[in-house]
């Protein structure tokens, strides 16, 4: 009984919206922004399945949040350091978005930012990535709130406010290529401050790393920059309903592993996808499609169908682990239950045995005739061959018990 239910349990959960939806909805980020231009190339991907992919456009990650929280959004990219929902799953980290912090040339700004203070900061506005990441970074450093002057200024704004001189520094969470970052790369007015006590920081700050920018990591010609740069990175990751089905999941990690898997001046070729220290709990089939790669019956099956075959796989995994000792006691039970079946009896005929011992003669043909009944029940019993010796030897002591009483008779 048990082993059907599970079953159906396990076939209930395989049927399931069995077809997936054809249509997803993607926050991503400002129209051109890099957040923005990754929600396209997802959609292009999906389109070659048919699926229908909403690019919904954003203020940013925080933004992104939002939308996912109350259920706007399906599928969305967060960057690192901002707070999502715990209800929230990830498919996966997909890249690493450097901490960029410019300065003035001549400022005497310390790479230790726990000394921060009485700064003008350009960090970008309320609901931007960087000004998320600019909090985490300081709550992980121990600056006291209202140490710095935070000016609303990101992007082209923020990198021509510094150009300018109207602010001490500029923070940027871009990638490399981030167009507005080329003129700061190229001017010797401002300069890219290398962090310090990185290890300490990253292990306070949630989805970051510590890398290094190689000297030439922008260019070799000129050489930008001309060292080797410390710096703090934070894990953009790919969040997403925990609903969400699991034909989409499939595909939406596929797409990151076509376009997130390459090699880049910060990480090694085939780093990302991955499911390594991530804030957020991990959808179980993101994370095996991660580890093992697609399933090879992709070759023969539709994706959609496949997806949910490794989905009732996974489903079905822990059930086996549960069951599996009762599998192995499974033979035990069924041996103690042949034997009970015979051992019932062996009370009955021990009483009327040890009855005939005491009785008078007259009541001895009562006590035969019902251990004859008691041996006709014993050859009817429907046994499995291994166990009808159990019923033979029964029948055994029923005979030595009524020879035991036609001796008393005859005597």
């Amino acid at each position: 009984i048990l082993m059907a239910i599970t079953a159906a349990v396990a076939l209930w959960f395989l049927s399931r919206d069995l077809v997936p939806p054809d249509r997803v909805r993607f926050a991503s980020g400002g129209e051109g922004g890099g957040y923005h231009g990754i929600a396209l190339a997802y959609r292009d991907i999906l389109a070659r399945d048919g699926i229908e992919v909403e690019v919904l456009t954003t203020a940013g990650s925080v933004e992104n949040a939002r939308l996912l929280t109350d259920g706007s959004a399906d599928v969305g990219v967060l960057q690192g350091g901002v707070e999502a929902s715990p209800a929230l799953e990830t498919l996966g980290n997909l890249f690493l978005e450097p901490l960029f912090v410019f300065t003035r040339a001549q400022s005497p700004i310390p790479a230790n930012p726990g000394t921060w203070r009485g700064l003008e900061l350009a960090v970008g506005g309320e609901g931007s990535g960087t000004r998320a990441a600019y909090r985490s970074l300081s709550e992980a450093a121990g600056i006291p709130p209202d140490s710095n002057t935070l000016v609303a200024r990101g992007g082209t704004a923020g990198a021509n406010a510094l150009l300018a001189g109207e602010v001490d520094a500029a923070l940027f969470v871009a990638p490399l290529e981030a167009p507005y970052l080329a003129p700061l790369f190229a001017s010797d007015e401002v300069r890219l401050l290398g962090l310090g006590y990185l290890d300490a920081l990253t292990g306070r700050l949630e989805q970051s790393a510590h890398i290094q920018l190689p000297a030439g990591g922008i260019s070799l010609s000129p050489v930008v920059p001309r060292e080797t740069i410390e710096m703090v990175a934070m894990v953009a990751r790919l969040a997403a309903q925990p609903d969400l089905h699991p034909a989409l999941v499939d595909r939406l990690v596929e797409a990151a592993r076509e376009l997130h898997s390459g090699r880049t001046a910060i990480h090694a070729e085939g780093r990302f996808p991955n499911t390594d220290r991530t804030s957020l709990t991990a959808d179980a089939y993101a994370r095996d499609l991660i580890r093992s790669g697609p399933s090879p019956l992709q070759d023969y099956l539709p994706y959609w169908v496949v997806a949910q075959i490794n989905r009732f796989a996974i489903l079905l995994l822990p059930i086996f682990f549960l069951l599996l000792p009762l599998l192995r006691l499974l033979p035990t039970i069924y041996r103690w239950r042949m034997r009970a079946r015979v051992y019932s009896y062996y009370q009955d005929i021990r009483t009327l045995e040890t009855a005939a011992h005491n009785a008078d003669p007259g009541a001895l043909g009562e006590l035969d005739a019902k251990l004859a009944r008691i041996d006709e029940e014993l050859a009817s019993l429907s046994l499995p061959l291994p166990y009808r010796d159990y019923a033979y030897t029964a029948r055994l002591h029923v005979d030595l018990a009524r020879r035991k009483i036609a001796n008393r008779k005859a005597g």
